[in-house]
């Protein structure tokens, strides 16, 4: 059974100017899914990616955005957790030229399973292994999406994964399961590291009553995104074992480009599972220049991608890669990689090859600067509402 419930605003955000402030939230204690549904969804994948007009996607970026940059407190390759570091001494990851890029070191920073195969190379090693496929079931039929890991135990994805845009308590879905690392093998894929079940989802409540900023109802909208809390198998957490991204907000990573105009951007790798490559079985990663884009109170972030449905609550990080030594120069704290968007929608137009997220940050329905010390914005108050409860706290 779910049960589902709208969590009031706190007199501190309200006095921040909030205008919604809350989460709506899924807590699930429904079975797994039975091996005929888990062969069932791999031979007929379906995806819960919505299409955005095109005009949607061809105004001109909005000027940079307003809010201080942050960074989430830790990040792990399963081996030792890393803590933020202090502030950059040196040039960040966009240059003196103010021109965005990533330059990583072409190699995993830990092992994945003792026997590799090309298909598991490096899917299964970090920094991939903190991505996986989502399964969400929607009236008995299961959906696939991608997710990644922002803590031990916490996953961040796409609202629209898990619940359905304006259906209130009764449109979250009835299981969510996330498999990192999986990959493509003959006849279906491989979840090295098996299946993590869903106990707690948390999404903004403006997404879920209907209400959100949005300039196409439900699928181009400020919110979209969501935090599900995984439980433990054999008593581990999933970032225990395989790591986890640090996550930030209000443009970290991103710059006012003169050789673009003035644009705010960055540097995005995009990970996921679109079912349109390989049916959806084997990561798909895109590197991409992402533009700050805003109309009115609406604010997301746009790439060129030819990622499809499957990859909707994908990550979307700057500077993705095992950071490499560089001689003489520090890389500076705004080279650490960290999850700023996850993938919200497409065009309608097939062949137009460009993709939105919900901006990470400050906006109108969550316009704090800071909630509870993790973050900023939509994001902060997500992870803030989940890392607040004792009997979650484990899984940040």
């Amino acid at each position: 059974m779910l049960s589902a419930t709208v969590i009031v605003a706190s007199a501190a955000t309200a006095a921040a100017g909030g205008r919604h402030a809350e989460a709506a939230v899924g807590v699930f204690t429904t079975r797994s899914a039975t091996g005929a549904e888990r062969a069932a969804r791999a031979r007929q994948p379906r995806d819960r990616l919505p299409s955005a007009a095109a005009s949607a996607l061809t105004a001109r970026p909005a000027p940079a955005p307003v809010g201080v940059p942050g960074l989430s407190l830790t990040s792990s390759n399963g081996l030792k957790v890393f803590k933020r570091p202090p502030a950059p001494a040196a040039a960040e990851a966009y240059g003196s030229a103010a021109l965005p890029y990533a330059t990583t070191r072409v190699a995993v920073t830990v092992r994945g399973t003792p026997s590799e195969a090309p298909a598991e190379t490096p899917v299964t090693s970090y920094p991939f292994r903190a991505t996986g496929k989502l399964w969400s079931r929607f009236g008995g039929s299961w959906y696939v999406c991608s997710g990644a890991l922002i803590g031990p135990g916490l996953l961040v994805t796409a609202a629209h994964c898990v619940v359905r845009y304006g259906a209130g308590a009764s449109g979250f879905a009835e299981a969510v399961e996330w498999a990192p690392a999986a990959y493509a093998v003959s006849g279906g894929a491989e979840t090295p590291y098996g299946t993590y079940r869903s106990r707690y989802v948390a999404v903004p409540a403006p997404y879920v009553a209907g209400t959100d900023t949005c300039t196409q109802g439900g699928v181009v909208c400020s919110n979209d995104l969501a935090v599900v809390v995984l439980a433990a198998n054999g008593g581990v957490l999933p970032g225990d074992r395989l790591g986890w991204y640090f996550y930030a907000w209000n443009g970290y990573g991103f710059v006012a480009s003169p050789l673009l105009g003035d644009q705010s951007v960055a540097q995005i790798t995009q990970l996921g599972y679109p079912v349109a490559f390989d049916r959806g079985q084997q990561m798909q990663r895109t590197e991409a220049v992402g533009l700050f884009y805003g109309s009115g109170e609406l604010k997301n972030v746009h790439i060129g991608s030819a990622q499809t449905g499957g990859a909707s609550g994908g990550p979307w990080l700057v500077n993705f890669g095992t950071r490499p030594s560089i001689d003489g120069v520090s890389a500076g704290e705004a080279s650490r990689q960290a999850v700023v968007g996850v993938t919200s929608y497409m065009s309608s137009q097939s062949g137009y090859n460009r993709l939105g997220a919900s901006w990470f940050g400050q906006n109108a329905e969550y316009p704090a600067a800071d909630y509870g010390g993790r973050g900023a914005g939509n994001i902060g108050y997500l992870v803030d509402h989940v890392c607040g409860q004792s009997a979650l706290a484990a899984a940040c």
